[in-house]
């Protein structure tokens, strides 16, 4: 924490965000990114940790925030939004309205994962995409999204969908509040298919999709992932994930 005041100096005006994705990772690590004004900011640097956002009464899309925020030294492609940050100066200001941020995405949403990320280097042997390293210039994406169908598989949750360009199928969902919502609901699991569906299946959506850190498949070379972070159906629903 020291190095951290020692890098941000006196504290001057804090950057206000909307934040926009809150993801599951391994452990009891999360990702959390937000929206300061048109860019995106991933909070990376300390790693965002289960405890840490329970602490704080958890945060959802939607959250309005301050914080100190800077753009890593050592970020590379293609996650340009990573960042240092203290987790001190952080501060919860409000909500968006329901529909808001769904609205702010779609005015800046891609029409296809191709145009976000570029096009797959590879396809996992289930079938998900994935990108070479430094293949794109971002990491996090909104993408306009029909025929959207989400289903449980293994201990995770899977969507198929289709952009303006084509099909893509077996993408993890990661939404914290739904892969929560899923380990907590083992034994039910004809039960959390349903309510799924019921949550997110639609013939339009908004989709919040992200590419992983770089890991190896086998003997393929390092690989980032597609996943998708949020599923937002066009109109908005209630949220049981929460």
């Amino acid at each position: 924490m020291t190095f951290l005041k020692t890098l941000f100096g006196p504290r001057d005006a804090a950057t206000e965000a909307v934040i926009t994705d809150v993801t599951r990772m391994q452990g009891d690590h999360v990702c959390i990114a937000a929206l300061d004004g048109r860019k995106s900011i991933r909070l990376h640097d300390p790693q965002p940790r289960e405890p840490w956002l329970t602490e704080i009464g958890g945060l959802a899309p939607g959250d309005l925030v301050t914080l100190d925020w800077k753009t890593s030294r050592r970020r590379t492609f293609p996650h340009a939004e990573d960042g240092t940050w203290l987790p001190s100066s952080f501060a919860r200001r409000g909500r968006m309205a329901d529909g808001e941020l769904t609205q702010r995405l779609s005015d800046a949403a891609f029409r296809s994962v191709e145009q976000a990320f570029g096009r797959p280097s590879r396809y996992s042997e289930n079938g998900n995409a994935a990108f070479a390293p430094g293949s794109s210039r971002r990491s996090l994406a909104s993408v306009l999204a029909t025929s959207v169908r989400v289903y449980p598989h293994d201990d995770g949750v899977r969507v198929d969908f289709k952009d303006s360009a084509r099909e893509w199928t077996m993408a993890p969902v990661v939404d914290l509040a739904v892969r929560t919502h899923k380990t907590h609901c083992r034994e039910c699991a004809s039960g959390i298919g349903r309510l799924l569906s019921v949550e997110f299946d639609s013939d339009l959506a908004l989709l919040r999709v992200g590419l992983t850190r770089p890991f190896q498949d086998g003997d393929h070379p390092p690989a980032c992932y597609l996943q998708v972070n949020h599923i937002f159906p066009i109109p908005s629903r209630a949220k049981h994930f929460v």
